[in-house]
């Protein structure tokens, strides 16, 4: 089904919040498959590994084939259909893992604009959206750091790393697209800029429980952690009970929230 004009002129407005320059990422978010078909919001070139250059139409279909490989980069105000989701920036497609595959190359403040309202209900509180991101933040370093996929990718979009999704998800059947970003985890995110856990301590790993049980001190009861683990639920818990987010933090890993501005 083709994506119709009021379609791509809806997913514009997903990306014209500014963006917010960190560290790059690579995720892959598609394949192996022997042939991936791709759409775009705007007028965009898929410069192929061969030398040559494809023009992309907005609202048409293209298929990426094996021998077609090469990069997608959007404009700021651009995404691109790959399977059912739309992703932000640039998309590699390359042979990888005996097939075609897609790699979303991604600002990390962009990246967890997608991340965060998938790892963490929206309607939680600011201050447990605003530890959310700097876990997720800090975990996404750590894998940058430590390339532990190998040379090709940083993290994978799905619970082996982080639930990515880009912006948006596209129902073939109905040819509309579902917002999957929030304003509430975008001013999250926004909020935290460039904090980060000690990642030589706390890799920012978390849990939608992860606790051991509880333990009371006088008149209150204390979460038992399990490791340097975040409990979702119960950070919910502490926000609504008054902490925020730098002790949510440091009860959990036993780290400060530290600044690190990188180049732009």
């Amino acid at each position: 089904m083709k994506p119709g004009p009021a379609l791509l002129l809806w997913v514009l407005l997903l990306a014209f919040a500014a963006p917010l320059q960190a560290f790059p990422l690579r995720v892959l978010v598609e394949g192996p498959q022997s042939t991936l078909k791709i759409v775009v919001s705007v007028p965009a070139q898929l410069r192929q590994d061969n030398g040559t250059a494809v023009d992309l139409v907005p609202g048409q279909w293209f298929t990426v084939r094996r021998e077609s490989s090469g990069v997608v980069q959007l404009p700021p105000e651009g995404l691109v259909l790959v399977g059912d989701r739309w992703y932000p920036e640039s998309v590699q497609f390359r042979r990888l893992h005996g097939g075609l595959v897609a790699i979303n190359f991604v600002d990390s403040e962009t990246y967890l604009r997608g991340v965060v309202p998938r790892e963490m209900p929206s309607s939680y509180g600011d201050q447990a959206l605003m530890a959310q991101a700097v876990a997720a933040r800090t975990y996404a370093l750590t894998s940058w750091v430590r390339r532990k996929h190998g040379p090709h990718y940083d993290l994978v979009d799905t619970v082996t790393d982080q639930v990515y999704g880009g912006f948006a998800r596209y129902n073939p059947r109905t040819g509309k697209s579902t917002l999957l970003t929030h304003p509430r985890t975008d001013r999250a995110v926004a909020a935290t800029r460039d904090q980060f856990l000690d990642y030589s301590k706390a890799q920012g790993f978390y849990r939608a429980e992860g606790i051991a049980g509880w333990v009371r001190y006088g008149e209150y009861s204390l979460p038992v952690p399990k490791g340097l683990l975040l409990s979702q639920k119960v950070s919910q818990m502490m926000a609504q009970a008054g902490w925020n987010y730098h002790d949510i933090l440091a009860y959990w890993y036993k780290s400060h929230v530290y600044q690190i501005a990188f180049p732009k």
